[in-house]
């Protein structure tokens, strides 16, 4: 029995020796001699209920590792959980903030370009300097035009007439604004510089005063019986009427007509006291005074033959005692000839300059008793200066 146990004990396992030296330690008890004998199946029941309680132990571990495994990935969880509901927080709050930025700066932009309009404040940095305004009227366009400006973007000319206003933006310091200048009239006119991103726009320049005037219409005129016959023209006051000897000749005034309501005529008859001949008539219309039109051109050339009819002298006598012929010149042209034939064959011409009365001695020509026939007439070119009967004298 004692070899048993004793065999017992040397068979036990190495680990369970272990065990009983640890429990042994631990309960202060001293084995002096493991030889002891012991009932071997409670050695056993109780290694075995050592193992169970480690097992358990081991297990109940596990358990507990799992379970604290478990326990804290819901922890992790609900703090990825809670950390997502934070961040989503922290996003709205964000993006309320970002919101309220962006309206707190368009509420700065509007204020700035409210005071920027009510006060004239502007972002840009240099304000340019004002233009100067010149109109140039030349014969076939009106040019307006300012300095030129290399800081200025856009050119801006503003035209004004009474409550009509048109603008004009160029990339040019000059632009033609005769389309603009529709009536007669005073214009004003104004011109700013518009600047770049870096440039202020400048002040208006000061106003221009354009007086744009307009012609009168050139008459119409045709002849007809020795008359004169045109349409009325419009804002005329009155209408000259100019005269000359050919189309180079200077011109003279020869009337001036009022002007009608339908058509306007002038009789050539005044023309009576002037030399016959051909002459060149122009008609112009008369502009009032200080209105915003002028004279019109000349209108087209009317050519006018003036005929003058001589008349015969009067009072025809001759005196053979001393050989004289006398007459008188009711003539009312300032220059022609006395017509003198002597027996239908010798002919003698005087020329006479404004005078009434005209006594002639023969004398020099021809003898008194050699005289048979006198014939006498005022002389003309016979094409505008007519030549008068012939009167003949009768002789004593």
């Amino acid at each position: 029995m004692e070899n048993k146990v004793n065999n017992s004990r040397k068979e036990m396992p190495e680990h369970i020796k272990k065990m009983f030296e640890q429990m042994h330690n631990k309960s202060d008890e001293k084995f002096d001699d493991l030889s002891v004998p012991q009932d071997e199946s409670k050695v056993m029941d109780e290694t075995v209920q050592t193992e169970t309680v480690q097992d358990e132990n081991v297990q109940n571990d596990k358990a507990e590792v799992i379970e604290s495994q478990v326990d804290d990935k819901k922890a992790d969880g609900e703090e990825d959980k809670k950390s997502q509901e934070s961040n989503k927080k922290k996003h709205k709050l964000s993006k309320k903030a970002l919101i309220i930025l962006i309206s707190c700066i368009s509420a700065v932009c509007i204020v700035a370009l409210v005071l920027g309009l009510v006060f004239g404040l502007s972002p840009r940095y240099t304000k340019m300097s004002a233009p100067t305004v010149e109109v140039h009227a030349l014969s076939d366009r009106t040019i307006v035009s300012v300095n030129k400006n290399e800081n200025a973007n856009i050119y801006e000319f503003e035209i004004s007439f009474g409550t009509s206003q048109n603008t004009i933006r160029s990339n040019n310091p000059s632009v033609t604004i005769t389309s603009y200048l529709t009536a007669p009239g005073e214009y004003v006119i104004r011109a700013r510089y518009i600047g770049d991103n870096a440039r202020e726009n400048s002040d208006y320049s000061e106003a221009y005063s354009y007086a744009n005037y307009k012609t009168l219409t050139s008459p119409s005129v045709t002849l007809q019986n020795g008359t004169l016959t045109w349409e009325r023209v419009d804002n005329a006051q009155s209408y000259h009427i100019y005269y000359g000897s050919n189309e180079n000749a200077p011109l003279y005034l020869l009337a001036t007509q009022p002007t009608g309501t339908q058509n306007v005529t002038f009789d050539l008859s005044a023309l009576s006291s002037q030399k016959a001949g051909r002459y060149y008539l122009y008609v112009q219309a008369i502009a009032s005074p200080n209105s915003y039109y002028t004279n019109s051109d000349l209108s087209e050339v009317v050519i006018y033959d003036n005929v003058k009819q001589l008349l015969s002298p009067t009072d025809v006598s001759y005196d053979s005692q001393t050989n004289t012929i006398s007459m008188t010149l009711p003539q009312t042209v300032a220059e022609y000839d006395i017509e003198i034939v002597i027996n239908k064959t010798y002919t003698y011409v005087y020329n006479l300059q404004g005078d009434t009365q005209l006594s002639i001695d023969l004398s020099p020509y021809i003898l008194a008793q050699d005289i048979t026939s006198i014939d006498v007439r005022a002389l003309g070119d016979d094409e505008y200066l007519l030549s008068s009967q012939t009167v003949n004298v009768a002789l004593a």
